[in-house]
């Protein structure tokens, strides 16, 4: 008995659960091929001269038109120049920063107010809000610059800044955060005499600290990206930022090599905040969803 006892049998392969699997991992495999593999691209072509782009085509290695590995690292310096990098770069870091900043203070406050303070309308108030969700952002663009040009702030970095300090979809999601947060620790917290604002900094903050870290690198992804609205509202080349900048070099008389350089530049900064915070932002979108 005691040897049958030690027999340990092989556990019956599941064939259906094995070939889902595979089916997954293949169709995964293949969404990652195609949204890398035009970055590789991008990356092998800043690489390489124009002639030798011309001369081989597609290719995933900095080859030069005869098919040997070669490195033109100038093409980068040329970008550099023709970005203006060292101001649009100050320009673009300005504009994130105090609107990533403002963004979650406001609209954390918001979101506090609409999920425990209680006043005249407060429900009414908050579906208008999420109305506003429904109304395209390109439609606000003449609104806002016209209100901009009567405070005369069209051609100044704040006119990159305040028309976006707020946001009713980050108001939301804090909104369901804070609703998911225990009223009796903050109901002992106003038995120890703490005031509205203690207890929303003290106590309500911390514990939603996943998500404003969250909603704080998306909204800075945003306002980094963003084209549109600094390329309407300010024409002074002093005042460009990273993604207008990139959009005058594409549009100047340089080689594809060089615009691709640039490319490369501006989508650096991030793809290496997304690497480096990419922990935060699955953990804290997980906690969300188990929040909600």
């Amino acid at each position: 008995m005691k040897q049958c006892e030690k027999l340990r049998f092989p556990k019956r392969v599941n064939i259906a659960s094995v070939a889902k699997k595979t089916a997954v991992y293949v169709v995964l495999i293949a969404l990652c091929l195609t949204f890398i593999i035009p970055y590789l691209w991008m990356i092998a072509t800043s690489l390489r001269t124009e002639m030798a782009y011309n001369s081989t085509g597609f290719t995933l290695l900095p080859i030069d038109e005869f098919g040997k590995l070669s490195f033109h690292f100038e093409n980068y310096g040329e970008a550099f120049k023709a970005l203006d990098l060292g101001t649009v770069f100050l320009n673009t870091m300005i504009v994130c920063v105090v609107n990533t900043a403002a963004n979650l203070f406001l609209n954390s406050l918001a979101a506090y107010a609409f999920a425990r303070l209680k006043f005249f309308g407060r429900n009414t108030v908050f579906k208008v809000c999420l109305f506003s969700m429904m109304v395209p952002g390109t439609v606000m663009l003449v609104p806002n610059y016209l209100i901009c040009d009567f405070l005369g702030l069209t051609e100044s970095i704040p006119a990159l800044i305040l028309p976006f300090i707020m946001s009713v979809y980050n108001i939301f999601l804090l909104r369901q955060q804070f609703l998911g947060v225990d009223k009796e620790i903050e109901e002992a917290a106003k038995i120890e005499g703490a005031g509205v604002f203690r207890i929303y900094f003290r106590i309500v903050l911390p514990l939603v600290k996943p998500m404003l870290i969250v909603l704080g690198i998306t909204t800075f992804m945003w306002n980094y990206s963003n084209y549109l609205w600094p390329y309407i509202v300010n024409t002074d080349e002093s005042l460009r930022t990273l993604s207008t900048s990139l959009a005058g070099l594409m549009g100047a008389d340089y080689d594809l090599t060089v615009k691709l350089a640039g490319a490369v530049i501006v989508s650096a900064p991030m793809i290496i905040v997304f690497f480096i915070l990419q922990k935060f932002i699955v953990g804290g979108t997980m906690a969300g969803a188990v929040k909600g």
